[in-house]
């Protein structure tokens, strides 16, 4: 049976051998008037070219905004009538430097009268503290003379009009003792204590609003940093799906499609607006917290103020006064005595009692002030000297100044109108600098340190070469579609006048370098079963024949290598057969674009 079967497979054999030669014939035949009939000038669907040496740099590719140094947003603390706007949109300003006004001349007068009332504030204290004057201290010491030598009269004569004007003497000193002994009047008891009480109502009125008001502010604080982290997160979301995406569609030659990166755009701009909403927020809440403390101070001196006058009408008469109206009524009935009767013995009393009474005064006049009128007076300074702080506070931040140097990026005001806070009066942003944040995952960012010089490609400017540093990696990790990533902030100094904020960057920041590298293009390297691949031609002078001489579809030879350093454009081959010698096929590539001389790392098609 063998045998006889052998004859039938080498009939088989030469049957299907002139079936494929006949084939090939047809193919040959319909290739060759094909081509007769196409123009000679048909685009190759891919590339041939030879390895090169060249330095090559790696480098770990993000994306993000560029951003100014520093957005300041300014405001008056208060609402007024704008009298004057010094600045425009594009001015150059210095730190310092006055931008706008309100109306401040009833601000002006509420300093005058603060300044007014604090200088009668302090004269008053000054004057307790430093005593009483020399005229007082004169008259003082004359009319103790003056009762000395009264001592050493003795007169005898008498008339109706001494006597009366002895009695009434009598019951005046008698009246002014009992009025002295008897201590404050009820009335000016209650009317002091309910200026305490009206004062410490207010203090307690003005804790309970101001507080009120700052824990408003701190509430709207958090819900805006609750929306900030919300809109962040939906940013982080959207933009690593579309950079996983970004990076699968690059394998095959393709592009992220418009759509994903206008979702990314919009998700970027609810973040910035909710970072605005933020700022805003912090800003209401730090003048509630201020006003907080200025007007607790405030209705806390009040209350001071009544309490010290309260206490100095409750401690009534001191005992120098009690003595000297005690000397005086002494004086009177010793006068009125000795005109009734005992002359010389009633004399005598009356001189000694006018010395007693003159010395009595004379020492309150000139003893230190009671710690009761001391703690009213300073009461009143503090008071007074708050005041005044107030209102020159209000007075100062009537006036708009830069705080830093920088370029005025906008500008809501108009002369004449009335300001109010729904908008920043100012921005201004410094652009000696600009930053580009951007996401770099856990497994790049174990290349990345601080310092690494970066590039950055900016979508409007693509042929402007820029140059930044790595200024600092997040410690804390963010988590984005379940990715683990950090946070690398870029910097940029003294860049060029067209760079503008909010331009999208392309950022390769360059992890590592080699002056000299055998590399090919990255699109001629393919990954199959694990193991990288270049495919070359069997003929390695296809690469030396014009493009127009090469076929549509060169026979090649697929070469495993092994690869090193790479960036968005070439790759180094760091061992395989490949040399400069050999001709690398990449595919998907018009055949007229130079691989080696195109864009440098960084960009790419977008």
């Amino acid at each position: 049976m063998s045998q006889s079967s052998r004859p039938r497979r080498r009939q088989n054999r030469l049957g299907w051998g002139i079936g494929i030669l006949v084939v090939i014939g047809v193919l040959v035949a319909g290739f060759f008037l094909f081509n007769r009939d196409q123009p000679s000038n048909v685009r190759l669907n891919y590339a041939l070219t030879r390895p090169q040496r060249s330095p090559i740099s790696a480098t770990v590719n993000a994306s993000g905004s560029i951003q100014p140094q520093q957005v300041i947003d300014l405001t008056f603390a208060s609402s007024g009538l704008i009298s004057e706007v010094l600045v425009q949109v594009g001015d150059q300003v210095a730190a310092g430097q006055v931008l706008a006004r309100l109306d401040t001349r009833d601000l002006e007068l509420r300093v005058d009268q603060a300044a007014a009332q604090l200088a009668q504030a302090q004269a008053s204290l000054d004057r307790l503290r430093a005593g009483p004057s020399a005229a007082e201290v004169a008259a003082a010491e004359a009319q103790l003379a003056q009762a000395q030598a009264q001592l050493r009269q003795t007169t005898g004569n008498v008339t109706e009009q001494d006597l009366a004007a002895a009695r009434a003497q009598v019951e005046q000193a008698r009246a002014n003792l009992e009025r002295v002994l008897g201590g404050p009047k009820a009335s000016e008891v209650a009317q002091a204590q309910a200026q305490v009480d009206q004062a410490a109502a207010a203090l307690q009125a003005q804790r309970d609003s101001l507080s009120a008001a700052k824990t408003r502010a701190e509430s709207q604080l958090l819900q805006a940093a609750n929306t900030l982290r919300d809109r962040q997160a939906e940013y982080s979301r959207i933009y690593n799906e579309n950079r996983e995406r970004e990076q699968q569609l690059a394998r095959f030659g393709q592009s992220l499609p418009q759509s994903a990166l206008d979702t990314e755009a919009a998700a970027l701009r609810a973040v910035e607006n909710a970072e605005e909403q933020m700022r805003q927020a912090q800003v209401a809440y730090e003048q509630a917290r201020q006003a907080e403390i200025t007007g607790i101070a405030q209705a806390e001196a009040q209350l001071r103020s009544a309490q010290a006058n309260l206490e100095r009408i409750l401690a009534g008469a001191d005992p120098d006064q009690v003595a000297a109206a005690r000397a005086q009524l002494a004086q009177a009935e010793a006068n009125l005595n000795k005109l009734l009767g005992d002359q010389r013995a009633g004399s005598l009393a009356a001189a000694n009692a006018a010395v007693a009474s003159a010395q009595a005064n004379l020492q309150r006049i000139t003893a230190p002030p009671s710690e009761a009128d001391l703690a009213s007076a300073e009461a009143q300074v503090a008071s007074a000297r708050a005041s005044l702080a107030q209102a020159q506070l209000a007075l100062e931040r009537a006036t708009l100044t830069a705080p830093i140097a920088g370029v005025v990026a906008e500008v809501n005001l108009e002369v004449g109108e009335f300001y109010n806070a729904a908008r920043p009066a100012v921005v201004l942003a410094d652009l000696s600098g600009y930053y580009v944040d951007v996401t770099v995952d856990e497994i790049d960012v174990a290349q990345i340190a601080v310092g690494q010089p970066v590039i950055l490609v900016l979508d409007a400017l693509p042929n402007l070469d820029l140059r930044g540093t790595v200024a600092r990696i997040n410690p804390l990790s963010i988590v984005q579609s379940g990715v683990t990533a950090y946070t690398v902030r870029i910097v940029t100094d003294d860049p060029p006048a067209s760079v503008r904020p909010g331009m999208s960057a392309s950022a390769d920041i360059i992890v590592a370098e080699k002056s000299e590298a055998l590399v090919v293009p990255r699109r001629a390297i393919r990954a199959e079963g694990g193991q990288f691949f270049v495919d070359v031609t069997t003929d390695p002078a296809l690469c030396s024949l014009d493009i127009a001489q090469r076929p549509l579809q060169p026979p090649l030879q697929a070469v495993a290598v092994q690869t090193g350093l790479s960036n968005e454009q070439i790759i180094e081959i760091s061992s395989g057969n490949i040399d400069e010698n050999s001709c690398v096929y990449v595919p998907g590539v018009d055949a007229r674009i130079d691989l080696f001389s195109g864009p440098p790392p960084g960009v790419r098609g977008r």
